[in-house]
């Protein structure tokens, strides 16, 4: 059974995150990996081309080495690995996982919260505070998320976990409970 580039990301994250812990570089690894990241979102087609058949391999090589310009040794031996083995398609898994474990080694923690009006700085600071609270974090990183039609109070997701304080789901269920009565 052939292995999917889903499957074999994990084992290149880690492995990246281990030989950057070795050389205590891993926020330097994250930085260049946001980088590379940034350069695959303006450019959706280029992992398509690295790939692609019908184009040839010097080809590739030229374009794989401006991508790598600038890198650190191990992030620029990352890619070139990944390439040289048929998996550079992997790479914004593997990016992925980096990050994941780059973030759990700080103590940071990703959420998403909904919430009917912006949130003032103090009121992200303090939310920002409680989540990473409750979910033993040191700090925790806020994607904010303006909604009106969940007219007021927070729904937050973290951690594959959803805690819905929002005024919308609270109205739902008080129907849901008098219509069943």
């Amino acid at each position: 059974m052939a292995l999917t580039n889903r499957d074999v990301a994990p084992r290149y994250g880690r492995s990246t995150f281990e030989v950057a812990q070795s050389q205590q570089g891993e926020q330097q690894t994250f930085d260049e990996l946001a980088q590379v990241q940034s350069v695959l979102a303006d450019n959706p087609q280029l992992l398509q081309v690295l790939e692609a058949a019908n184009v040839s391999p010097e080809d590739k090589q030229k374009l794989l080495d401006n991508v790598k310009q600038a890198l650190s040794p191990l992030v620029s031996n990352l890619i070139q690995m990944l390439f040289d083995y048929g998996r550079i398609g992997a790479l914004p898994l593997v990016i992925t996982d980096y990050n994941a474990r780059f973030k759990a080694a700080q103590g940071i923690i990703d959420a998403t919260v909904t919430t009917a009006v912006t949130l003032s700085d103090a009121q992200v600071e303090s939310l920002g505070q409680a989540i990473a609270t409750r979910f033993g974090g040191k700090t925790a990183q806020l994607q904010q998320i303006v909604d009106p039609t969940v007219l007021g109070g927070v729904k937050i997701m973290s951690q594959n976990q959803i805690i819905d304080g929002t005024v919308s789901t609270k109205l739902k269920k008080l129907s849901a409970a008098l219509l069943a009565e």
